[in-house]
């Protein structure tokens, strides 16, 4: 673990070498003090030296003022460093989760995900602010006092070399304990930090259905269950360890020293202002230690909470972009899938589906749900790659070329629309500021979305709702459209891109559309197939195999697949069924569904 976290300080060792040297300037001051406490004892009281007690007094008083003030100066310089490296991490994590394949995202919740990118990420304060330096300060001292012991009295000095060799061991095995158990609550921290943002989600769902009452419920059995977790590492540290800790070691050592400092005191053999000196040492001497114990529980809350942060860092992404630069990328001939298959998990979704798309074509897939559509749209965006078989793109394997220039080809418009958090105009720009603003309203002008956009009194600088929420679904259509024209792409995607709104709003969209394709390449996955009419042609997919291919003429004729998908969505005018000419058809094809 040291060896993933110590280079995350290299960039700061400035910083470092100043902690490090306020931290020897304030034990150099620590264990300075009982030797002053022993002259003012031994040395000035006896003599009635007034002037030198008072010397001795403000020397005191400096080394208080002088430990204090390196004490302030190392705090604040190492929390702004540990507010640097967090970020650093967190950045981090964030960008290794983002450029993760969609497989990644199939087996991690989006709730998990941000408990380990937020609340491990800042976990890790206490090593990065001061934790870990504390911990060597508390060490330093140890030594510094141990050493100081061995000067003055070395059979005292092999005794408290001995204890601190018994509480090594007996911290190291502590802290290996004690680690499990807080890392059993960081575990449950995230259950319930992943619950909360999952049902966040489907609130309207929960209350149409009645589960509120259910759902909290079950957010009250997650409590319990960390506050539980917490109970236990709470009492065993702080109610066990820690004062029996304290009681076999400060306490018996302290009895045990005032014995032999009187004995020796009684004998001649030892001065009153040295047996101040090491009950002083010995009072210092536990406090490193007692900071240790306490540490030792941040610590180990921090540790475990970095192995969940480096689980995450360490999943390779599924998707290698090992491809050749090529920025200038553009379609000049045709996309192929070339007898591709590709498998989630063991079923294969797609088999052996092979087709052409020339430049500026213009074709549909369709199918029931479930036959492959979508999964043909995640392979040429490289969200998965093919189990076998290629994507290509005028004859190359798109996974030659790198993926950034891949992508920059293509314009995607889902049926989900999903607009960033910020303004119209830096959601139209998708955040690229170096397309000018007049691009961007030429787009919409194109489009007709100018017209919606100029009645907010802020225009395009209108700051959006939480996933547009404060747009109509029509308009946050539009705003898709809109931006995917401002890429200027080579290839169009519109996956699913009118369901999901009504007849006349469609028809409406239908225009906007239209002119989005002019002069692009085309790839429409649609459910309502009155749309896809028009097209050069259609590829229809049934259980992952292309098994129709044509014209929406062609392939009515033919009889097929397809003509039963369109009779089950013909319905006779006004009645909302389906017409007797389609009844027959409509049958059949709900038997192929």
């Amino acid at each position: 673990m040291a060896k993933r976290i110590l280079p995350y300080f290299r960039p700061h060792l400035g910083t470092l070498g100043f902690a490090v040297t306020t931290m020897l300037l304030a034990t150099a001051v620590h264990l300075t003090r009982p030797l002053i406490l022993r002259e003012i004892i031994d040395v000035a009281v006896p003599a009635a030296d007034l002037g030198l007690a008072v010397r001795l007094v403000l020397a005191f008083v400096a080394c208080l003022a002088v430990g204090g003030a390196a004490m302030y100066a190392r705090v604040l310089l190492l929390a702004r460093m540990g507010a640097a490296i967090i970020a650093t991490i967190k950045r981090q994590v964030f960008s290794h989760i983002i450029q993760q394949g969609l497989r990644f995202f199939d087996r991690q919740s989006a709730g998990k995900l941000l408990t380990r990118t937020e609340a491990d990420a800042d976990q890790l304060r206490v090593l990065f602010t001061g934790g870990a330096v504390q911990l060597i300060s508390s060490v330093v001292m140890l030594a510094g006092i141990v050493a100081l012991i061995f000067h003055e009295e070395p059979r005292l000095g092999w005794l408290a070399l001995a204890a601190l060799l018994v509480v090594g061991v007996v911290l190291y095995h502590y802290t290996a304990f004690i680690r499990q158990l807080y890392k059993q609550i960081r575990e449950r921290n995230t259950e319930m930090t992943a619950y909360v943002a999952e049902y966040l989600q489907g609130v309207p769902v929960i209350k149409i259905h009645g589960r509120e009452e259910a759902v909290v419920q079950r957010l009250a059995a997650l409590n319990r269950d960390k506050a539980a977790a917490e109970r236990r590492a709470g009492f065993i540290d702080y109610m066990v360890f820690q004062p029996s800790f304290r009681i076999v070691t400060e306490i018996l050592v302290m009895i045990g020293l005032v014995l032999y400092g009187s004995r020796r005191i009684f004998a001649g053999e030892m001065s009153v202002g040295t047996l101040v000196l090491f009950l002083e040492l010995v009072r210092q001497f536990f406090q490193p230690l007692q900071a240790m114990t306490e540490l030792i529980a941040q610590i180990q809350t921090s540790l475990a909470a970095a192995s969940r942060l480096f689980e995450i860092l360490d999943q390779p992404s599924d998707l290698r972009d090992e491809g050749k630069p090529c920025p200038y990328l553009r379609l000049t001939d045709r996309l192929e899938f070339r007898d591709v298959t590709f498998a989630y998990q063991n079923e294969p979704v797609l088999k052996r589906v092979s087709f052409q798309v020339r430049r500026g074509e213009h074709i549909a897939i369709v199918g029931v749900s479930g036959s492959g559509k979508t999964s043909c749209v995640n392979l040429l965006l490289r969200f998965y790659d093919p189990t076998s078989g290629a994507v290509l793109i005028d004859g190359q394997d798109i996974r030659t070329v790198r993926l950034a220039d891949w992508r920059r080809t293509i314009a995607l418009v889902l049926q989900e629309i999903y607009l960033f958090p910020g303004t119209i105009m830096q959601n139209l720009k998708a955040f690229h500021d170096d397309i000018p603003d007049e691009v961007v309203i030429e787009a919409a002008r194109q489009l007709g979305a100018h017209a919606f956009i100029e009645r907010f009194p802020q225009g395009y600088q209108t700051v959006l709702a939480e996933r547009g929420a404060n747009l109509s679904l029509g308009e946050r259509q539009l705003l898709s459209y809109t931006r995917a024209l401002v890429k200027n792409p080579d290839i169009l995607v519109l996956d699913e891109a009118t369901s999901a709104v009504d007849v006349i709003t469609e028809r409406a969209l239908q225009a906007s559309m239209e002119r989005l394709m002019q002069g692009r390449t085309a790839i429409i996955i649609a459910h309502r197939l009155s749309t896809i009419r028009h097209v050069d042609r259609i590829l229809v997919l049934d259980q992952g195999e292309l098994v129709e291919e044509g014209s929406h003429d062609e392939l009515m004729e033919r009889g097929g697949i397809y003509q039963k998908l369109v009779m089950i969505q013909s319905v006779a005018p006004g009645s909302g069924r389906p017409s007797p000419q389609a009844a027959e058809p409509a049958a059949a094809a709900a038997e192929v569904a």
